[in-house]
Parts: structure tokens; C-alpha cells; sequence
């Protein structure tokens, strides 16, 4: 937490950038458990989230509509406000919508969470893969965090591994999963994974 706190909030307000940041780690670490933290813990330092399923591009792109339903009504196009009034908005018009509101220089201090990208579009072997980067606004400004398990999405920003968790944090997740008291007299922590 304390990484992601330096690297999306710490810049002061003059010298704003864009901030891309990627959680990586083993699946079922807390790389979504952490976003939603730090989303909770700051809200009040963005003028907008936005989360978005990153697990495929059709997720995505839904994701897009969803997050197009909450924009102000009067800042979108015409073929924005057209596309609401349908009952499966065109995906294509709400990414496009999404990205010109979140382009406006009136609007730089947002944050957007690409949950669960696990995909690399450089992975030619798998087709399912998409491009993150062709969902980012153009300008420079605003924060992306994005959770993955791929390191190597790190070319995107700056890369926070998630990594190996205390026997106590261990138990807890691993409670928190199975929805009930784990007893702890026999648990062996995996020092390489963190996990039992």
C-alpha cells in the first residue's frame, strides 16, 4: 500500500503527470484486494474511479458502458447520449466517450483500475490477448492502476510486486476465501508463494 501511495499520490499537484502503476503477483495474492483498499483509503483524493474488468477485451469494452452510464450527461457527444438511450449501448461509442471525458483538461485527477489484466498481447500464441495501452486516454494526466499477473506489464509505468504475505495475513485471505475459521495449529506457509 504504502508503494502504491508513493508512486499515484505522492507527486505534487504542479508537477502532475500521468501515473501508471501495475500490481503483479501470483494469482490469488490480493493484487484486487489491495486496489479496492487503495481506492477506498483515497477517494477523496480523485475526482473520479473508474472500474474496469480487465480479464478480457469484451469485459473491457462492457466495463466502458457501465462506466459511460455515470458521466455527466451534458459533457457527452451526441452519439454518446444517443447510445445511452439503447439498451445495449454500442461498446465501441462508450470506450470512445470514456477516454474524450477523461481527456478534458478540466478533468485531470482520476483514477482508473484495470482489474485482472492477464493477457499480454505480445503472447502471439494467445488470441484472447489484447493491447491495455489502446484503452488509455492520450493525455498526460491522471492515474492508472493496473493488477496482473504479468510482470511484464510493467513497460506500461512502474511495477509493485505483490508479493509473499506474513503467516497471520496468510490466514486471514485464506479465511476470508473460505468464508469461515481456519484453524491454525497445522498451517504451513509456502515461503516462496505465502501461501499454505
Amino acid at each position: 500500500m504504502r508503494e502504491l501511495e508513493r508512486l499515484l499520490l505522492d507527486a505534487s499537484p504542479a508537477a502532475r503527470r500521468r501515473n501508471v502503476v501495475v500490481a503483479h503477483g501470483f494469482g490469488g495474492i490480493g493484487k484486487t484486494q489491495l486496489a479496492v483498499e487503495f481506492a477506498r483509503s483515497h477517494q477523496h483524493r480523485f475526482t473520479s474511479i473508474f472500474w474496469l474488468d480487465g480479464s478480457s477485451e469484451a469485459r473491457l469494452k462492457q466495463s466502458f458502458v457501465e462506466a459511460m452510464a455515470r458521466l455527466p450527461q451534458s459533457e457527452l457527444t451526441g452519439e454518446g447520449a444517443e447510445a445511452l438511450k439503447q439498451s445495449q449501448p454500442d461498446t465501441d461509442v462508450a470506450v470512445r466517450e470514456c477516454l474524450q471525458w477523461l481527456s478534458l483538461s478540466s478533468n485531470p485527477n482520476w483514477l482508473l483500475i484495470f482489474d485482472n489484466v492477464d493477457r499480454d498481447f505480445h503472447d502471439k500464441d494467445d488470441p484472447q490477448a489484447y493491447n491495455v495501452k489502446n484503452y488509455f486516454p492520450h493525455p498526460d494526466h491522471g492515474s492508472i492502476l493496473i493488477t496482473s499477473r504479468l510482470a511484464s506489464l510493467s513497460r506500461h509505468g512502474s511495477g509493485v510486486k505483490v508479493g509473499t504475505v506474513a503467516a497471520e495475513q496468510a490466514l486471514a485471505i485464506l479465511e476470508n476465501s473460505a468464508g469461515k475459521v481456519v484453524e491454525s495449529k497445522c498451517i504451513a506457509i509456502d515461503r516462496d508463494t505465502g501461501f499454505p
